[in-house]
């Protein structure tokens, strides 16, 4: 796509809405930015439209129509659409509870709390993928839907319309935190208990090794006993499994 003519101010914020009403709000950062808007911002100054794998051919036929520039057809260097509704799911008998996927997904779609096992809202999930990367244990698929994704435009702009509106308003939340934690920071600091700081940190440390411990010793169980049915050797694993029980019972004291 050539460099565009820099609009007005106006005209130009006009021209980033318009984009990014058409754009599917999955905010998965697969076209290289940190979220649908940055990508409208990037098209309206003259980023090519075929880089949103989510959005598919519809929506770059969509983007080329509203720039009254030609098609063209999703660059693979970014992805492959895919045909079929994909969405997350956390496989809740190996979360630790380390909220690290409630932190990475853009639209609040989990839930869950600290040292709590977490689920991921299905019909909220956008299958953006980016709370798998971040996941200490790997407990966490991308699945596909039997459901084919949705092409009617009422549909669409439905699911678009929800999925922004719930990113924005997790984007308020952060800030608001964000604000608060500044706030605090700029308040006078009482003296600090090192000692007691220490003790907290190590205790946190040791909570979470213990968490991932015991995910590592269901995992062991489960391959032992497909390991027995199948008339397997099964020493190394007795072993790998006692360990695994020797150095969870150290750390819980």
């Amino acid at each position: 796509m050539p460099p565009q003519t820099p609009l007005p101010s106006s005209q130009h914020i006009t021209m980033i809405d318009a984009i990014e009403d058409l754009l599917p709000q999955t905010q998965c950062g697969k076209c290289k930015h940190p979220g649908c808007r940055p990508y409208a911002e990037a098209i309206a100054n003259g980023e090519s439209i075929n880089h949103c794998v989510p959005g598919g051919q519809d929506t770059i036929d969509a983007l080329a129509l509203l720039l009254d520039i030609a098609p063209l057809p999703l660059d693979p260097s970014y992805g492959k659409t895919p045909e079929h509704r994909q969405v997350a799911v956390i496989r809740e008998y190996e979360c630790i509870g380390c909220t690290k996927c409630i932190q990475a997904c853009p639209i609040d779609a989990i839930v869950g709390a600290a040292k709590f096992t977490h689920t991921i809202i299905r019909d909220e999930c956008t299958g953006c993928d980016l709370c798998i990367a971040p996941c200490p244990v790997d407990c966490i698929d991308l699945i596909n839907l039997p459901e084919r994704l949705l092409t009617i435009p009422a549909q669409r702009q439905a699911q678009v319309t929800l999925q922004r509106n719930r990113y924005e308003l997790r984007s308020t939340r952060l800030a608001n935190l964000k604000n608060k934690q500044d706030a605090r920071r700029e308040a006078p600091v009482a003296p600090v208990n090192e000692a007691a700081v220490a003790q907290i940190k190590d205790s946190k440390t040791d909570i979470i090794a213990a968490a991932l411990l015991r995910s590592n010793l269901k995992k062991a169980e489960k391959r032992l006993d497909s390991a027995l049915l199948d008339g397997k050797d099964c020493h190394e694993l007795e072993n790998e499994i006692l360990a695994l029980r020797a150095e969870l019972n150290a750390l819980n004291g």
